[in-house]
């Protein structure tokens, strides 16, 4: 009988899940005011939450079915603590996000031309990101002059090391090269064959874009061919440390 309950439970949890209506949020609803309840960022806690109360109940309904009527009710008694856990995260995580956001927002005040390219790039397919780009004035050029600016306002020099990296940068049957040198705590970006780089990143525009915008991660693009890397693969992982994404 316990293992039909904690399977219940489960699939309930599961389905709120999916039709993006977590069964927390409405257990929560007195707690907060309507202005919390409306804000994004309640139902992706709510989301999280219900995720692991969802995990709880599968394992449960898992062991209550391999073990005697004696787990079923063991494992009924931690949930008045897990409840008041919930609560205390839900407390916790929109304090976070907003620490998170105001740190990404500096960030965006630090390089205003990254930050407007994430927000115009953002969820828009490869062909869409090439249009965008040709149509904006001075086309493919002038929007990688304005991204090699932008290098300057990126660059954290206190996690800088002298070096020359390249980009070779594909697209429409061309290939644009940029070379970004650090010295001391300087850095020079301009658009020019990368021949003395200790590293070359060879992706297509559309990836560039993501990659220097922080909606693509560099190790991710690598490991699923979405960037080849020439030179030094020890070292390309620096990069990300020495340039810092919105």
């Amino acid at each position: 009988m316990g293992a039909w309950i904690w399977s219940a439970l489960a699939v309930g949890s599961a389905v709120s899940l999916g039709v993006r209506r977590p069964w927390t949020s409405y257990l929560s609803r007195g707690r907060y005011p309507e202005q919390v309840r409306a804000h994004p960022w309640f139902r992706e806690v709510n989301q999280l939450i219900t995720a692991g109360w969802t995990a709880y109940f599968g394992v449960a309904a898992v062991l209550s079915t391999l073990g005697p009527a004696w787990v079923s009710i063991a494992l009924s008694a931690p949930t008045p603590v897990l409840g008041w856990v919930s609560f205390v995260l839900g407390d916790r995580y929109v304090p976070w996000r907003m620490r998170r956001s105001e740190t990404k927002a500096e960030v965006a005040m630090r390089n205003p031309v990254q930050a407007e390219l994430r927000v115009q790039i953002s969820g828009r397919t490869d062909d869409e990101i090439v249009a965008l780009v040709h149509e904006s004035p001075g086309g493919i050029e002038a929007v990688l002059d304005q991204t090699l600016a932008g290098m300057t306002d990126a660059f954290d020099a206190d996690a800088a090391q002298d070096c020359v990296i390249g980009y070779e940068i594909a697209s429409d049957d061309s290939t644009y090269p940029c070379r970004i040198e650090v010295q001391g705590r300087q850095v020079t970006a301009e658009r020019r064959q990368p021949s003395d780089a200790r590293v070359v990143l060879q992706l297509s525009l559309p990836e560039y874009l993501r990659l220097i915008t922080g909606l693509l991660d560099g190790t991710e693009a690598f490991m699923s061919g979405r960037m080849k890397i020439r030179g030094d693969v020890m070292f390309a992982p620096q990069i990300g440390r020495m340039f810092r994404t919105a």
